[in-house]
């Protein structure tokens, strides 16, 4: 609609009072998880399960759209010498940890249960795939003013600054093993930047990620005394006159804003995780207002620790001194939900102190346990005096609504039976598939109403350190402290695309699936301009999808209502077109559905 037609439909539009809200009152409350403050922080995954039946006003309505869970987020590190003995942390390491882009990498999967019947099956690494709606769906708009509350930065991770090192770390400089993209800045003797293009350099030298680098501003770090702080907001008492300061770590708390402080030599930083429930499963979104919500949530969050070894190159302050080798130890059954950043100097401010041997890190819920990760010839407690998130238990926030008595009567008679039609996916995930090699698959055998195909490639466990050598990484690229995936993906190709549903093509022919062919893919899906369902490019601009994000989607949607009602098998088959071994992740869309009763929250299905 052009802006003439638009102002002629705006005026003609009938206007009244009563047109501003059909709302009398929306109060926010929320509810506790029910663990109780129980949480197996460090076996892998974490539970924490919500119990929403008790929430029930005969006057009032809950929107499932509005709900939204807070998750107190404590991350821990130390760093330490081979024998265990932990070492002071110096001003500037605050910027050692932080959280990947997007909160949703907390949650491996989660389960939905209403009157007694599952509605969102528990399907894993539903992070990887929900991540991935929510940069097609967001605009630049949408990141800058909502991205950092759901744990974005103003910006998308930087895909100039990503390296691909498959050795444990060979010379200076090296930020990790496998794909890195964890630098938020350079040594301190060379200036650099998003993009500092340096004459005669390799392309790209001195790029950073600019948004681990926002991320890390983020966070306040308390530990600085007024007259080392640049801010002078934030901190301890400074010397005599150096001033004062308007808050403290005790005042930060008081408001969970996130913060750092260090206990003894543990370097700890706390956080609150915000999870709109409508971005994590669509039911949530499409169920909309009822009196009453028999439901149980059961979420699987990703926790866990590791330990990262620091070989010595050099002890000379102000020099590019460290590199990164390879983690081990790791108790993150899947996605490590945070970068351990590259400090390239040997410095009493901001580098790695001299003595480092390993850095032990990890991240909990609510509050650190005791830990005992190994450094070679002895351990590190990472929890050890660290004390709990002052939020205590995980909260889900939700909104009493109430209106006018006869439009609430008129919306409860006519949806005693209404009709919900949401998403659901189910994943699958296939390993070490060979450079070059073809690949042909049954992924879901007898499925209705589909909607789309997601494969996402990324970099294998099983890739050679060395060429032509037999030794893989042995971690997958989701599960690196050195990676922003799966917040971000890989550079991995595929070629020869085809799609097979019910014994027919998809396709016209077999892809070369290029950006471009991506564009087609999206652009057949509906926007969200126009439809609850399907995506757009969003934030995925060419040179991010090529070089750290590509994603291969293919539009099932359309066909007979005949056709989508039937159970119909579907195929994939693609050529790795890339030098190294993949492992891919594959999510299929679906259409389920429905019936509950507003009144009583009753479920049909």
């Amino acid at each position: 609609m052009n802006s003439d037609n638009y102002e002629y439909s705006k005026s003609s539009n009938p206007q009244s009072v009563d047109a501003y809200s059909c709302y009398t009152d929306k109060q926010w409350n929320y509810t506790n998880d029910i663990n109780q403050g129980v949480y197996s922080n460090n076996s892998g995954l974490t539970q924490v399960q919500f119990d929403m039946s008790s929430i029930y006003n005969s006057n009032g309505f809950v929107d499932t759209s509005d709900l939204y869970l807070t998750i107190p987020i404590v991350m821990t590190a130390a760093f330490s010498t081979a024998a265990g003995v932990t070492v002071t942390p110096v001003s500037g390491n605050n910027a050692l940890l932080t959280m990947k882009s997007n909160y949703q990498n907390l949650v491996h999967q989660i389960e939905i249960q209403c009157d007694g019947k599952t509605i969102n099956e528990t399907q894993p690494f539903v992070n990887v795939f929900q991540n991935f709606r929510m940069l097609s769906q967001m605009s630049v708009g949408d990141l800058q003013a909502a991205g950092t509350s759901l744990g974005f930065s103003s910006t998308l991770d930087n895909e100039k600054s990503v390296q691909f090192n498959s050795l444990a770390g060979a010379a200076a400089g090296s930020a990790g093993q496998g794909l890195c993209n964890n630098i938020p800045f350079v040594s301190s003797t060379v200036v650099g930047g998003d993009f500092t293009p340096v004459e005669g350099v390799n392309q790209n030298k001195n790029c950073v990620n600019t948004a681990i680098t926002k991320r890390i501003s983020r966070i306040v770090d308390t530990t600085a005394a007024i007259g080392a702080s640049n801010n002078k907001l934030y901190g301890t008492a400074g010397a005599t006159g150096t001033g004062s300061f308007i808050m403290s770590a005790t005042n930060l708390a008081t408001e969970f804003k996130p913060y750092y402080t260090v206990v003894g030599n543990v370097m700890i930083w706390y956080d609150v995780a915000i999870l709109p429930l409508k971005y994590l499963t669509d039911c949530m979104d499409k169920i909309g207002l009822v009196r009453k919500l028999s439901t149980i949530f059961r979420l699987y969050l990703n926790t866990g620790s590791l330990a990262v070894t620091v070989p010595a190159l050099s002890t000379v302050a102000g020099t590019v001194a460290t590199y990164y080798g390879a983690f081990n130890n790791s108790t993150f059954a899947n996605t490590c939900p945070f970068t351990v950043n590259y400090l390239p100097d040997y410095s009493t401010v901001g580098g790695i102190p001299a003595t480092t041997a390993v850095i032990c890190a990890g991240l909990f819920v609510a509050r650190a346990p005791t830990t005992s990760i190994p450094t070679g010839t002895g351990s590190v407690n990472i929890g050890n005096g660290v004390p709990s998130h002052a939020m205590p238990s995980c909260r889900c926030y939700y909104a009493l609504v109430k209106m006018e008595p006869s439009k609430a009567l008129m919306y409860v008679e006519q949806n005693r039976n209404k009709l919900v039609v949401y998403e659901q996916l189910i994943t699958n995930q296939y390993n070490n598939i060979a450079s070059n090699a073809s690949f042909s698959q049954l992924v879901q055998s007898g499925i209705k109403n589909p909607l789309a195909i997601c494969i996402i490639p990324f970099i294998s466990a099983s890739t050679p350190t060395a060429v032509g050598g037999s030794t893989g990484l042995g971690f997958y690229q989701w599960a690196s402290p050195f990676d922003t995936c799966p917040s971000t993906y890989s550079p991995c190709s595929l070629s020869n695309l085809q799609i097979t549903l019910g014994g027919q093509n998809i396709l016209n022919s077999t892809l070369f699936y290029s950006y471009e062919s991506f564009l087609e893919q999206v652009m057949l899906a509906d926007n969200l301009t126009s439809s609850d369902l399907g995506i757009g490019t969003g934030l995925i601009n060419q040179s991010w999808w090529e070089q750290i994000g590509r994603v291969y989607w293919i539009d099932l949607k359309r066909s007979r209502e005949a056709d989508k009602a039937s159970t119909r098998n579907l195929n994939i088959s693609f050529t790795n077109n890339s030098q190294v071994p993949i492992d891919c992740l594959v999510a299929t869309f679906y259409l389920d559905k429905l019936i509950i009763d507003v009144e009583t929250g009753s479920i049909k299905k």
